[in-house]
């Protein structure tokens, strides 16, 4: 009997899964409790110290953020001694291991579909089942094909295979397209890293047709995913135990299995300390390079992708023009890495690969840096891919834990790495080229849910940006923006395509992000679907990466123009002008506004001041943005405007009584009246007395109209004190004759009592 092809797929598909490789909770427990052991908390004196340490340290990583100057890190006594030159101090985690204790793994049963307490992480078995329901959905863009086996399925049949999931449409583009390899979940305890590359997967498909950058990315490239790099390591993973490597046993007998990722060929064993000659150590690289069925699937695998255009001497260089990206999804830590990470020495495409991730840091918000940290690693999976090929290799850290919480995957994980991912794909024909040119951001077409009649102008807007690079690390140079080309149905690279050079808005390319506006007539385009393609270069000669957007060319529309109309609310010479017209939200109009000979306005809504008193007559036009257009409609008011008339007021008073005088004038005409009121008082007149009850400040306001109606009003405070008020002085009292006269002999007599003491 023939099977269908997607016969064939689930049949290859299930003969992996037939028995799966269970351990018995006794074993799980034992685990548990091994990878929580030796847990120290390590306190570093910067964030810079400690985001090396956790690329150098990551086998050893439990939990902690770099930025937090902090980690906890499982260390022997050996590695404890290595680290503290680097560290503030390093101290028993015991509050986490405690935590961590009351957590059981849990034996999965065979039909479960996620990891549980994690319901955004499908299991092994549902991520193989979701890749083939995706070539069932999708059998002109997706296929799916076995690579290798992991270790126990090689050994006795009860493991996992290794599969890869391939996008491209299969009936455009060339016959030799770009290469996009991604891998995850080859530490099986990095829960999300799966789940990212499935949702891309995932994310490219649903699009598939309706979106023209997805398409063209599609036509230009394959994409090809191992989502489950270690699929029988993951499957202990997914009890809750931090399980770092696969599940060879034949050595250790605790902590067994080889760290895939310092097993690959190019690079094993190259320096010292840079992987373990110990089976029982998480970074284990086995006894010999490429000895693990898992490695030898994924070495192989790129080998038939990529054809080999590095030289043997590790300074090589791979030609420029190199096509292809290799991604190596890890978590956690927020970092974008690329080689080497056995030297500080840059790789011979260092400015390229740096260029790269700074680009893909743009998009996810992480940290770019080359993947040395505070000493070196080796035997790692761009060994192959870099190292070998000379494909350019980036390895994403993504994600903040290993067990990341779903609220933090689907809120940030998943959208920042989709948006890095998309660029990733974007610049995937030329990686070592397109990352050095601009962006364009904000494409915007003015149709209506893609549609636009024949008869309308095109109007396209962007932005071209060279300066999306992260600042970190040192950075990237951004060049000034030169030119921003256009092609129409036609691929930029495509020899003899019609090229056209579209002006800066503002009618000089002199920054490094510069806004495009750009109308397009379609009188000579046929009805149906069109694809508009974009792309940007720089003063250095950079050109950046293709942008694309749909468009649907309908029949010419017959447009009867609406009457236009207007409302205006003047303050003496500043008006509001209001659009009051009624028209159809679907139709393309113009509006412009003249106030006077020398003065307009495209504004919706102006404001307009007026330089005089005096009768104007503003307009409103409407036309059609269609080709050729209706004559356009126009509608005028006569308004009349008046200046705001100028006073000034002045007083003075003495005791409480006051005199007020304004001042006034007007360039409308004579002032006709001025009114204050005061003292709860109404008085007329230019100038005006009031005497006040008491002392006290007390409000004056003047209110005073011209001829034409137009008033000014002024408020003053006017302070009064009371009178002084003067007394006569009592009559002094006269001094009689005895009384002087007492005083006199009073003294004669204390005088002749001296004298006789004497």
């Amino acid at each position: 009997m023939l099977l269908s092809p997607v016969s064939v797929v689930a049949a290859s598909l299930f003969s992996g899964l037939a028995v799966s490789p269970h351990q018995s909770v006794a074993q799980l427990a034992q685990f548990q409790q091994l990878s929580h052991d030796n847990a120290m908390q390590v306190r570093f004196a910067s964030p810079e110290q400690a985001r090396l340490a956790a690329i150098s340290l990551h086998d050893a990583l439990l939990a902690g953020r770099w930025q937090d100057s902090m980690l906890i890190l499982q260390l022997d006594a050996q590695a404890q001694a290595r680290l503290a030159p680097h560290a503030v101090s390093i101290t028993p985690a015991y509050v986490w291991q405690q935590q961590q204790n009351a957590i059981q793994p849990q034996v999965l049963a065979d039909s479960a579909n996620t990891i549980p307490g994690y319901p955004c992480y499908a299991t092994v078995e549902e991520t193989y089942n979701q890749a083939a329901q995706l070539v069932r959905d999708y059998p002109d863009y997706a296929s799916w094909q076995k690579i290798g086996s992991g270790w126990a399925q090689t050994k006795t049949a009860n493991g996992y295979d290794l599969y890869v999931l391939k996008l491209s449409n299969r009936k455009a583009g060339p016959v030799n397209k770009a290469k996009l390899l991604v891998n995850s979940a080859i530490h099986a305890r990095e829960y999300a890293t799966a789940a990212l590359t499935m949702a891309f997967a995932k994310d490219l498909l649903s699009k598939a047709g309706s979106d023209a950058d997805v398409d063209w990315m599609l036509q230009q490239n394959e994409i090809h995913l191992v989502l489950q790099t270690n699929p029988e390591g993951r499957k202990i993973a997914e009890t809750g135990v931090s399980w770092r490597k696969n599940i060879n046993n034949t050595s250790c007998s605790s902590t067994y299995g080889v760290d895939l990722n310092r097993n690959f060929s190019f690079g094993w064993f190259s320096i010292p300390n840079g992987s373990s000659a110990n089976s029982c150590d998480l970074t284990y690289r086995s006894a010999k390079a490429g000895s693990e069925p898992e490695v030898q699937a994924l070495e192989a695998y790129a080998r038939s992708l990529y054809p080999d255009k590095r030289g043997p001497a590790r300074t090589d260089a791979a030609p420029a023009d190199t096509a292809g990206i290799h991604l190596d999804i890890h978590s956690y830590s927020e970092l974008v890495l690329w080689p080497w990470g056995d030297t500080e020495t840059p790789a011979p495409n260092g400015t390229a690969l740096k260029a790269l991730g700074h680009r893909l840091a743009w998009f996810n918000g992480y940290v770019p840096t080359q993947s040395i940290g505070l000493y070196p690693t080796d035997g790692t999976s761009d060994g192959v891919s870099y190292g070998e090929l000379g494909v350019a290799a980036i390895t994403f850290e993504i994600g903040t834990a290993f067990f990341e919480s779903c609220a933090n995957y689907e809120a940030n994980v998943l959208p920042d790495n989709l948006r890095a991912l998309y660029y990733a794909l974007r610049v995937n024909t030329a990686p070592y080229l397109l990352p050095a040119g601009p962006d364009l951001t904000q494409l915007s077409l003015n149709t209506t849910a893609g549609k636009i009649p024949r008869n309308q102008l095109l109007q396209l807007k962007a932005v071209a940006r060279d300066n999306q690079s992260s600042g970190l690390s040192g950075g990237v140079a951004s060049q000034l923006i030169s030119q921003v080309e256009m092609t129409l149905d036609q691929w930029p690279e495509v020899a003899g395509a019609n090229t056209v050079s579209i002006d800066a808005a503002d009618g000089k390319y002199d920054s490094v992000s510069e806004s495009i506006n750009h109308l397009l007539d379609l009188t000579n385009l046929s009805e149906g679907r069109h694809t508009l393609y974009l792309r940007a270069k720089d003063s250095a000669g950079n050109a950046g990466p293709v942008y694309a957007q749909y468009f649907t060319v309908t029949a010419p529309v017959e447009l009867v123009l609406p009457e236009p109309d207007f409302s205006v609310e003047c303050q003496f010479l500043r008006c509001q002008f209001r659009n009051t017209t009624l028209r159809d939200a679907a139709v393309p109009l113009q509006f412009s506004w003249l106030f006077s000979p020398t003065a307009s306005s495209n504004d919706t809504n102006p404001v307009f001041t007026f330089p005089a008193p005096g009768s104007y007559t503003p307009a409103l036009t409407v036309q059609a943005d269609i080709q050729p257009p209706p004559p356009a409609k126009s509608r005028s008011k006569t308004l009349q405007v008046y200046a705001e008339p100028v006073m000034e007021l002045t007083h003075s008073c003495q005791a409480l009584s006051c005199s007020l005088n304004a001042a006034a004038s007007s360039a409308n005409g004579a002032i006709s009246s001025v009114q204050w009121t005061v003292n709860n008082q109404t008085l007329s007149g230019n100038s005006v007395s009031v005497t006040f009850s008491a002392a006290g400040t007390y409000p004056v306001v003047a209110l005073a109209t011209d001829s034409a109606g137009q008033k000014v009003q002024k408020t003053i405070n006017i302070s009064v004190t009371a009178p002084v008020v003067v007394t006569p002085a009592e009559p002094q009292a006269s001094q009689s004759s005895g009384g002087s006269l007492g005083l006199t002999l009073l003294s004669l007599l204390a005088w002749c009592g001296w004298q006789r003491r004497r």
